[in-house]
């Protein structure tokens, strides 16, 4: 059977992973964040109508499973908390699929928060531990007209549900579940270097001796 050239192989698998994760056309998960409360700039968002939120994270102890490292209270600090965070970049009209996670505030209240993109337009009210009701994968979408995505708080205060994890994609390249995608990757990693090993076993052999 024809070997790949190691080479080929590493291309094979990079054209694999674009194709697992090609597509996204916004991507969000907070982590090159710098805490901060009362932030009107935050990533590929930024709040509107003269609202805030507050970049937290681990030293605030509320980024809870399913979020990670730095996440959004939606409720901010001092001024008009009460957020209204919008995507920097406008999406044509067209077909997308949504993803993120939010989750309740971890400190008591129940609080509402509504996403607005396109023909999506949902209110999530949830518990202080809620934090499975408010996940939302590969969400079917359509722009009738170029917009916005955005989230808003529905309720005043500095405590809020917590957002993480914002995906915009084109429906021909879902979002993958990490627990498939990765398998998969190191499946391929695995055979390219028994392929790269008895490649060089190949080309260092000596070459045969003629008979005298």
């Amino acid at each position: 059977m024809r070997r790949l050239p190691f080479g080929v192989a590493i291309i094979t698998l990079c054209g694999l992973s674009g194709s697992l994760y090609g597509g996204v056309i916004l991507s969000e998960n907070f982590d090159e964040l710098t805490q901060q409360l009362s932030a009107t700039s935050v990533g590929a968002f930024s709040t509107i109508n003269g609202t805030n939120v507050d970049i937290v994270g681990a030293s605030f102890g509320l980024c809870a499973a399913p979020e990670s490292d730095i996440c959004i209270d939606l409720n901010g600090t001092n001024g008009d908390p009460a957020g209204q965070l919008e995507s920097n970049m406008e999406f044509e009209a067209g077909t997308y699929l949504l993803s993120f996670d939010l989750i309740g505030s971890q400190r008591g209240p129940t609080d509402s928060t509504t996403v607005t993109f396109g023909n999506y337009d949902q209110e999530f009210t949830l518990a202080s531990g809620d934090d499975s009701s408010g996940i939302v994968v590969n969400q079917l979408v359509t722009l009738s007209s170029p917009g916005f995505l955005l989230f808003t708080s529905d309720q005043g205060g500095n405590v809020g549900n917590l957002l993480d994890n914002v995906v915009v994609s084109t429906p021909n390249s879902a979002v993958p579940e990490p627990a498939s995608a990765l398998p998969l990757g190191f499946a391929m990693l695995a055979g390219i270097f028994v392929v790269a090993r008895k490649s060089r076993t190949h080309f260092c052999e000596p070459p045969a001796q003629a008979d005298k």
